[in-house]
């Protein structure tokens, strides 16, 4: 009995251990049967940008338009500056490149490529476009232009075939949801938590993102992909800016309080965020700066606080102040919404849960088995 109860827990090991580790990657192409979405554009073999490569596409990509030149789409110039002091200016768009990094990995796990593991009629074969069932394509999940019918301005094929295109397509969307939502702080773009909002409605202006809603857990932590669990889209991209799985440097941003935030689809205007976690404004956090700017907008690099904004320009910012993966039930459905990416398609990592409960079905076994034997 013993042999038998440990031969069955090895099976169930060996049927959930690669599951949870499996790299996801659909690809519901124009010519797939199972394209019930209108995905309008075939996909394109390519070989997927090594994590060296990646680093060097969010690094020119975070910069913006002026960057990265006809190796993007055009990006209109977004509003700096929220009266909180300075007054609104219109600046060319630039992104901190610690979010786009986040972003990115939450959507498709920084996959422009990759060999389909579904829909049927796709599977195998050499790496394709990875493209969500409701025609999310790429490492940005650009979605919105991407059906049949639909005529963007940008380059829907590039979208399908270059990788920084993709992402810089990503990058204009998530300019419009800066240009849509209310200011955060003092609405500079190069500090990151300022970028909040804009997170939240990439993945779509929708109650299911507030932090409020109470689905989620009230004593929530930090997001960490490993761990999983439900939370709002933007608490899981700021949360994978701290727990960065070793790909990139740390950041420990800050949140906004959720008192702040309202009860909405939509966040209201925000001060700074200064929590240290989604529900823990006990303890609190400074602002960051972005490193990746290096013409004085930008930190001074480094991992952890050490781009954290100092004390004196804090201050300054807050003066005067009054005034859009699969580890967990959001991420197991694609989630796509009206505002052209998010699919989330990250097949989930092992969580320290489920090698909990692995072990424990495994001593529950023994203990039967050894129950048996005595019986018997």
């Amino acid at each position: 009995m013993k042999r038998r109860a440990i031969a069955l827990v090895l099976a169930v090991c060996s049927l959930s251990a690669p599951a949870a580790m499996a790299q996801y990657c659909p690809s519901y192409t124009l010519s797939s049967s199972a394209n019930d979405h209108d995905c309008g554009i075939e996909s394109v073999q390519g070989t997927n940008p090594t994590t060296a490569e990646w680093q060097e596409i969010f690094a020119l990509v975070s910069k913006g338009p002026a960057a990265w030149g006809d190796q993007g789409p055009s990006v209109n110039d977004i509003e700096q500056g929220c009266w909180i002091p300075n007054p609104p200016i219109d600046v060319p768009a630039r992104f901190p490149c610690e979010l786009i990094k986040a972003i990115a990995r939450a959507e498709s796990g920084w996959q422009q490529f990759c060999v389909p593991t579904t829909p049927a009629d796709q599977k195998g074969g050499p790496e394709r476009t990875i493209i969500s069932f409701d025609c999310g394509y790429g490492v940005g999940q650009v979605t919105s232009g991407m059906h049949i019918g639909e005529m963007p301005d940008f380059d829907r094929q590039r979208v399908a075939s270059d990788a920084t295109y993709n992402l810089a397509t990503g990058t204009r969307i998530l300019a419009a949801k800066w240009a849509i939502t209310a200011c955060v702080g003092d609405q500079q773009p190069s500090i990151i938590e300022h970028w909040y909002s804009a997170a939240w409605a990439y993945n779509g202006l929708s109650y299911k993102n507030n932090p409020n809603n109470p689905n989620y857990d009230a004593n929530r932590g930090v997001y960490d992909p490993k761990v999983g669990g439900s939370a709002p889209y933007q608490e899981k991209v700021f949360g994978r800016m701290e727990h960065t799985g070793d790909l990139w440097e740390p950041t420990e941003v800050a949140y906004p309080n959720p008192g702040d935030i309202g009860s909405g689809s939509k966040p209201n205007e925000l001060p700074d965020p200064n929590c240290a976690s989604p529900t823990d404004c006990v303890n609190s956090r400074p602002l960051h700066k972005t490193i990746c700017h290096d013409d004085g907008s930008g930190g001074a690099g480094g991992a952890g606080n050490e781009n954290s904004v100092d004390a004196t320009v804090a201050a300054a910012a807050t003066s005067g102040s009054g005034a859009g993966s699969l580890d967990d039930e959001d991420e197991a459905e694609p989630t796509g919404s009206d505002v052209s990416c998010s699919c989330s398609m990250v097949r989930p990592e092992p969580s320290e849960a489920s090698w909990w409960w692995l072990l424990a079905l495994a001593l529950v076994l023994r203990r039967t088995s050894t129950g048996r034997e005595q019986r018997d």
